[in-house]
């Protein structure tokens, strides 16, 4: 009797003590869930592409990763961001632990959003987020110093201040457009926009339109310190001669090579060592000094900020002085210069500061052209001359003979080829009553009658179209 009783004990102790043990299990707190973070680094942000990290706190999980335009996301919670980059007309992968995405097709000066998700409808949604923007599309570096730049296409480019020579041009405060060549009939400027300097370099936006502008560095007085011409223009090709030497296709400032372009073919005019251009015109007219720059006020374009005018005056000026006055044609009556000082090194053989040709070109000496101008052959309908050499031909267009007379007149229609070269000499000539005076030289070909000087003489003060050569 008394084994029995301790039997009984001992199964009601067993039955107690799982009773127990099973009520503690179901007592006990479940453990807790640890939450899921993501850590969304952007960098290496460009124009048009971002490296973006995602790390999560988890490695085995799945989530997914999307870039958008941070205006799509105004207004939503993450519910609603989640549901609107879930939709199905949106194609996204799944990633899983540490993941870099590179999009490369952004627009540029853009804020966007990179946005990390989970699809889990179990959980409350959470969209992890990192804004940056892009940067603006960089300026094309437009290349060494020069007075004058080619700009082909629409565009934003830029260039530092240079001498031809490197030096840094000094004084610098500002650059702005001061003139430029119309585009058809309209009477704002057309081919540059956003035009700045920024301590460095000088920047600007191009339209794509054609034509020429100038541009002016001003000094904190609003001097003008330099100007450049900037040529909106196709890169222009070259032509081999059969002296070897390698010439433009066109004038210089000229918007065609292809003598069906009539005028477009023309280009500009520079007096002998300056670095800026005048605007020739385009009709016969001007023969009276009344009537000079009617058409550079017809054609042209001048901001309207700096009170600048088409004018000439009757004595010659320093440098500087022309450099601050760019759309004044000088020309002292007795020098027939425009440069108070004989200076017949402004332009030469070797490209100088003040060369107005774009980089890897130079103003020609006459002897760069001598030999194989002399078979020009004139166009029966007397609106230029065409240059021929291993099945290539070369037009150089009667423009005219340019500004002339030391008055600045534009002589227009005189069926003329005339062109500046960069060589410049004393001479003395008995039959000209010359001893010792100092002569630039020029292209001049009147084509009726034909009369065909490859090393004419002209006054330094005369504004002739220029045809570059290589370097």
């Amino acid at each position: 009797m008394e084994n029995h009783k301790k039997i009984l004990l001992l199964v009601i102790s067993l039955i107690i003590g799982f009773m127990v043990v099973g009520c503690s299990d179901n007592d006990s707190p479940e453990i807790p869930q640890v939450p899921i973070n993501f850590t969304i680094n952007v960098t290496d942000v460009t124009s048009n592409s971002a490296k973006v990290t995602v790390t999560p706190s988890n490695t085995d999980i799945y989530y997914f990763c999307k870039v958008v335009r941070s205006e799509m996301l105004k207004g939503l919670d993450d519910a609603g961001i989640i549901r609107l980059l879930s939709s199905p007309n949106t194609m996204i992968t799944p990633s899983k632990g540490a993941s870099v995405f590179t999009p490369d097709t952004l627009a540029a000066n853009m804020d966007y959003t990179a946005v990390v998700f989970m699809k889990d409808e179990l959980s409350t949604p959470k969209a992890y987020r990192a804004e940056f923007k892009t940067t603006e599309i960089p300026a094309k570096d437009l290349g060494e110093g020069a007075n004058c730049y080619i700009v082909p296409e629409a565009g934003k480019y830029s260039f530092v201040p240079l001498h031809v020579s490197g030096k840094p041009i000094a004084n610098i405060d500002k650059v702005d457009w001061i003139w430029s060549t119309k585009v058809g009939e309209s009477n704002e400027q057309k081919l540059l926009k956003n035009v700045s300097f920024d301590g460095e370099r000088v920047l600007l936006d191009a339209t794509g339109e054609r034509g020429s502008i100038i541009l002016a560095a001003f000094d904190t007085t609003g001097k003008i310190v330099w100007v450049w011409h900037i040529w909106c223009t196709e890169i222009p090709k070259t032509m081999k001669y059969e002296n070897g030497k390698v010439f433009m296709d066109r004038n210089l400032g000229a918007l065609s090579a292809d003598p069906a372009d009539g005028k477009k073919t023309w280009g500009l005019l520079w007096q002998w060592g300056r670095i800026v251009p005048f605007f020739g015109g385009y009709e016969e007219t001007e023969w009276n000094k009344a009537d000079a720059f009617n058409e550079s006020r017809k054609w042209t374009i001048l901001n309207p900020k700096y009170g600048l005018e088409w004018k000439f005056e009757y004595h010659a000026v320093n440098i500087d002085e022309a450099i601050a006055q760019p759309t004044m044609f000088f020309c002292d009556p007795k020098s027939c210069d425009w440069n108070n000082t004989i200076d017949l090194k402004l332009w030469g053989a070797v490209k100088t500061d003040y060369d107005p040709s774009p980089a890897g070109y130079h103003v020609p000496q006459t002897s760069d052209w001598e030999e194989p101008l002399e078979k020009l052959v004139t166009k029966e309908d007397l609106s230029g001359a065409t240059y021929t050499f291993e099945g290539n031909t070369a037009w150089w267009p009667a423009s005219g003979s340019g500004r002339e007379f030391d008055s600045g007149c534009n002589i227009i229609g005189r069926g003329g080829v005339f062109v500046w070269s960069s060589t410049a000499e004393y001479v003395t000539d008995p039959f000209f009553g010359m001893d010792n005076s100092p002569i630039a030289f020029r292209l001049a070909f009147q084509l009726d009658p034909r009369f065909l000087t490859v090393k004419a003489m002209g006054n330094r003060a005369f504004a002739h179209s220029i045809r570059c050569v290589a370097d």
